[in-house]
C-alpha cells in the first residue's frame, strides 16, 4: 500500500478512536466548547494543535521503535514510574470507553427505534467483538468504511450550523456564540480544553499505537498523525457550530446533534442515528483491540469475551452518567501525560539540533 493510503488508514483510526458516542451525540462539544462562548473557539484551536502534535510525535515514535504496546511508548516518553501510573489509567479508560459505547448503543436503540436497551448493547458488543477477534485488519476495515461517513455527516451539519449562525453574527456579533452554565468539573474554558485534549490523547493515542507500530515507513505514521489531528479539529468545530447555529435550546436536549438533524429533516434523524452508532462501533472496536494487545493476548476469544463482559456490566450504569463523570475525571488524571510527552519530544528535538551543529 502507498504512503498516502497508509497515512489515511492511520488518520482514520485516530479519528475513529476519538470520535465516539459522546462526540457524535454532541455532548462533548456542548460540555467542553459551546458552554464558554467565543472562548470555546480558542479552546478548539488549542485542542487541534495538541492533537496534531501528539499524534505525529507518538505515531512516529511507535513506528520507529516498532513497539505495538502503548506501555512501551509510555516508558519512553514518561519514564518507568510514569508509565506504570498511566498504563493503569489508559487500560481502565480504554475498557471503560467500550462500556460507554455499549451504553450509548443501548440508549440509541431505545430512543430512535424503540428496541430494548439490551438488544442494542448485545448487538453492538457482537460487532465490536468480531472486529477485535479478526485483529488489526478488522479494526482497519471498520474505521476505513465508517469514518468517512462520520466526517461527511458532521461537516455537513457544521456548514448548516454556520449558515444559521451567520445572520446572528452580522446583527449581534460575538454574542451569537451564546454561553451556557459550565459543568462544576470544568468551570473555566482553558480547563475544559486541556482536559478534553488530555483524556482524548490518552485514549486515542494509546488505541492507535498498535497500528502505528505496524506501519512500514515513518512518513505514514507522521502524516497519519497530522491528518488525523487536523480532521479531529475540523470535526469538533463542525459539531460546535451546528449546536451554536441551533440556538441555546439545544442545551435542553439529551442528544443535541440528533435533535438538530431531525429539525433539518426527520429522515436525516434516522440517518444520523446510524452515524452515531457507527462512531460507537469504531471507538469500541479500537479500544478493545488495544486492551487485548496490551494484555499480550491479541485475538484470543476468551480474553475478548471476558473484557466484553466487564464492559457490558459497566454499560448498565447509563450513557449520560458515564460521559458526565468518567470523561472529566480521566482528563484530570491524565493532564500530566500531555505535558510530559510534549516535554520529551521538545528535548529530543533540541538534542538533534545540537548534534547537527558544527
Amino acid at each position: 500500500m502507498t504512503v498516502k493510503g497508509m497515512s489515511w488508514y492511520m488518520a482514520a483510526t485516530f479519528v475513529g478512536a476519538v470520535v465516539g458516542a459522546g462526540f457524535a451525540s454532541g455532548h462533548e462539544a456542548l460540555t467542553f466548547f459551546n458552554t464558554y462562548g467565543i472562548w470555546g473557539l480558542i479552546g478548539i484551536g488549542i485542542v487541534t494543535v495538541g492533537f496534531v502534535s501528539m499524534g505525529a510525535c507518538n505515531f512516529t515514535l511507535a513506528q520507529t521503535t516498532a513497539h505495538g504496546s502503548y506501555r512501551h511508548i509510555l516508558e519512553i516518553t514518561c519514564g518507568t514510574k510514569g508509565a506504570r501510573y498511566y498504563d493503569v489509567i489508559v487500560t481502565c479508560f480504554l475498557l471503560a470507553g467500550v462500556g460507554v459505547m455499549l451504553a450509548g448503543a443501548g440508549s440509541l436503540a431505545t430512543q430512535q427505534w424503540g428496541l430494548p436497551f439490551l438488544v442494542g448493547v448485545l448487538g453492538t458488543a457482537l460487532v465490536v467483538g468480531l472486529s477485535a477477534y479478526v485483529g488489526i485488519g478488522g479494526v482497519l476495515w471498520v474505521n476505513a468504511v465508517l469514518v468517512p461517513g462520520i466526517i461527511l455527516f458532521t461537516m455537513s451539519l457544521g456548514i448548516i450550523g454556520l449558515v444559521r449562525l451567520w445572520p446572528s453574527l452580522t446583527e449581534v456579533g460575538i454574542d451569537a456564540f451564546w454561553k451556557a452554565l459550565p459543568s462544576p468539573l470544568v468551570p473555566k474554558w482553558w480547563m475544559a480544553a486541556f482536559t478534553y485534549l488530555s483524556y482524548n490523547s490518552l485514549l486515542g493515542i494509546a488505541a492507535c499505537i498498535p497500528l502505528a507500530a505496524s506501519l512500514s515507513n515513518r512518513k505514514s505514521a507522521l502524516w497519519g498523525g497530522v491528518l488525523g489531528g487536523m480532521l479531529l479539529g475540523l470535526l469538533i468545530l463542525a459539531n460546535t457550530l451546528a449546536i451554536w447555529g441551533a440556538g441555546s435550546a439545544a442545551v435542553d436536549n439529551p442528544v443535541p446533534m440528533a435533535w438538530i438533524t431531525t429539525d433539518v429533516h426527520p429522515l436525516l434523524g434516522d440517518c444520523y442515528a446510524i452515524i452515531i452508532w457507527s462512531a460507537m462501533v469504531t471507538t469500541a472496536a479500537t479500544n478493545l483491540f488495544a486492551v487485548t494487545k496490551r494484555l499480550g493476548r491479541e485475538s484470543q476469544l476468551s480474553t475478548i469475551v471476558g473484557l466484553l463482559i466487564l464492559a457490558l456490566a459497566l454499560s448498565f450504569t447509563g450513557f449520560s452518567a458515564l460521559i458526565g463523570l468518567l470523561y472529566p475525571v480521566f482528563g484530570y488524571l491524565g493532564c500530566l501525560y500531555v505535558l510530559q510527552t510534549l516535554i520529551y519530544f521538545v528535548r529530543r528535538w533540541l538534542r538533534r539540533l545540537q548534534n547537527k551543529r558544527p
